[in-house]
This record gives structure tokens, sequence and C-alpha cells, in this order.
């Protein structure tokens, strides 16, 4: 079940950049997306890799910040801190089999998938509220793009958008990713009801397992209660220029 997460959660890194043109390559174990846009956000490594390896993967981004994600390596982290990286999350792989999942949903919000440009700057401004860099990435997509295997979500209270979210579809797995409530809406309820939106509609799609990386003991607590089970750690370490 590890390698399935894996293979969602890497598979949803790579595939807006690449769909969008910018630069994502493999290098064997190694997938080196570089969007140009300064903020690891977007720079992103995802991948094992031997050690004697990490300078040239530097290289790759030419000073500009970077997140590097990998499956729990305690000699490839030691490695990637000595160099000068930072950790920036330790995250659960968590999966849950949606086969008898039933949504708990309680409308609190209106949530709509993102198929417009209007849709898209809603889901854009809640984003570029952490990283100013968002818009400059999310304005290339098209509008065919928004309904492929990436599909963003918007929940509104009263018109106003006040929470995002991806589902990344591959094979018979529905990833959930980049969940965001405002700040001053959360503890509502808003990112639960979202949860059981993005997790319905996986399940209604006919995908069979939701996977995603739980960064905190509460989140982690509150996917549990949804029915989701830890297989693994991810580790997300960050370069600065």
């Amino acid at each position: 079940m590890l390698e399935k997460i894996k293979q969602n959660t890497f598979g949803h890194f790579r595939y807006l950049p690449e769909a969008a043109g910018f630069n994502v390559k493999t290098d064997q174990n190694l997938t080196i997306i570089n969007c140009g846009l300064g903020s690891s956000m977007f720079n992103i490594v995802c991948g094992n890799c031997y050690t004697e390896k990490v300078q040239n993967i530097v290289n790759e981004f030419e000073c500009q910040p970077f997140a590097w994600w990998i499956i729990e390596s305690k000699i490839l982290s030691r490695k990637l801190l000595e160099h000068g990286f930072i950790t920036e999350t330790e995250g659960r792989a968590m999966l849950c089999d949606l086969t008898n999942f039933e949504s708990s949903a309680n409308q609190l919000i209106k949530i709509d998938q993102v198929l417009n440009r209007d849709r898209l700057e809603h889901f854009i401004k809640v984003l570029e509220t952490y990283d100013t860099t968002a818009r400059s990435f999310y304005e290339k997509l098209t509008e065919p793009l928004l309904n492929q295997q990436e599909k963003l979500f918007v929940g509104y209270e009263n018109d106003i958008p006040v929470v995002i979210a991806i589902l990344f579809i591959s094979g018979d797995t529905a990833g959930i990713f980049s969940l965001v409530t405002e700040e001053n809406k959360r503890g509502l309820g808003y990112g639960t009801e979202m949860m059981n939106h993005l997790m319905d509609t996986a399940r209604k799609i006919g995908t069979r397992y939701a996977t995603l990386s739980a960064s905190s003991d509460s989140g982690y607590r509150i996917y549990e209660r949804l029915g989701f089970l830890t297989f693994g750690q991810f580790e997300c370490f960050e370069w600065r220029s």
C-alpha cells in the first residue's frame, strides 16, 4: 500500500507542471520538477537516491529554493541535513479503502469543482495567501486541463471562497492534496466537509482508495476517524537559496 500512496503522491507533483509545459524530467528513481518560480511549492524533487547525487540535484535548480520529498530514509535524511537542507515536514502516508465509505457531509458549505477561469480565480485567491507564486503557476492552466486527472475544488460560505483542495486520480487511487482553509474560517468544520466531498467524489467515479499525507497529529487523528490508516512516512526537506 505504501507504494500505491507514493505513486499517486509523486504523480500529483509532476502532473500539472508537465501538462502546463514546465521543466519536468526523470532521472532513474527521481522526478525533478523545476517550474522556475522561486518557490518550494512548485520546485520539487521526489524520490530517493544515492547520497552522492545530492549536489548534482542542487545544481539543477541554480540557487532556487525547492522541496525534496522522500520515503523515510535515515541515510538520505542525514545527508540532506548535512548538506544544508532543513526539515520542512514529516507526514504520515495514509490510505482509506472507499468500498464501504458513506459520506457524513453536513452541507455547511457549497463545494464546486473548478471548471472555468472564474472558479480558478477563486481557487488561486485562497492559495496565494500562503504562497504568492501560486498565481503564476495556476494561471497557466487551460480550461480543458481542469477536468482531467487533477481536479480542483473550492468551498464557498455565502458565495465567498473559504476552502480549497485537489483530487488526483491515478488508476484505482485518488490522492487528496492542498486542503487549505482560510485562516479566519478554521475550526468550523469546513476542512472535514471538503474531505467528505472529495472521498465521496472519488468513490462515485470508481476509485477504490483515497490517499493523503498527514503532516500534523491533529490532522492525522481526523483522517483516522474518516477511515484512513497509516502505511509509512514521507519526509520533506527544503533547500533555501
